[in-house]
């Protein structure tokens, strides 16, 4: 997106991690009423979690920073339709999601090539990277083999898994972000696990 370059860096370090409670409804109803200077802390809560879910579906960090600006300024379009008994950070989600899903489909289209990005929480836990050169592609391996599982997966069984292993969040809060059944949240992450452990052992030398 034009003008990302001058706003935010590959690593938002600076922004401080999502905060819940009664200012994020302050907020929302100030942005409903058309109050621009409350998107800006509504960011700081809000703006490393969504870049994490977005990085962790689409993958591409470039591609991640253009949803979260998209799903920003899109809260803030929506902002007078927004439910005031709700929380603003699944909503927020929820929105960053469905963007994320939207750009993977328009990468799909123009074939853009997938690159594993890397990921110290999940890959150490599939291969232990140590200086051996040998060990390191051995992760590298792994690392490939566990994108291609995870593009693999149908859309919502991809957000699904990406909200419940990278992002740490509980079936409940997965159910209220994608505004999806309990159930049907269940059923999604174990067939997309079940999908998963397929391609990876069927990955295997």
């Amino acid at each position: 997106m034009a003008g990302r370059a001058g706003t935010w860096s590959n690593e938002p370090t600076h922004m401080q991690p999502s905060q819940g409670g009664t200012g994020d409804r302050e907020l929302m109803a100030r942005l409903a009423a058309g109050d621009r200077e409350a998107l800006a802390p509504l960011m700081e809560r809000h703006y490393r979690r969504l870049y994490r879910i977005a990085v962790s579906y689409l993958r591409q960090p470039d591609d991640a920073l253009d949803v979260v600006q998209e799903a920003f300024v899109k809260a803030f379009q929506s902002a007078a339709r927004w439910d005031g008994s709700a929380e603003a950070g699944p909503w927020l989600a929820r929105i960053t999601v469905n963007l994320a899903i939207d750009r993977w489909r328009r990468n799909r289209r123009r074939a853009q090539t997938f690159t594993p990005l890397a990921d110290s929480d999940h890959m150490a836990t599939l291969a232990d990277l140590g200086p051996s050169p040998d060990r390191r592609v051995q992760g590298r391996e792994a690392g490939e083999r566990l994108a291609a599982a995870l593009r693999s997966l149908p859309e919502r069984q991809r957000a699904v898994v990406v909200l419940r292993h990278y992002q740490d969040m509980s079936l409940e809060e997965i159910s209220g972000t994608l505004g999806m059944s309990l159930g049907t949240v269940k059923s999604s992450l174990h067939r997309a696990l079940h999908r998963m452990r397929e391609g990876l052992a069927g990955g295997r030398p």
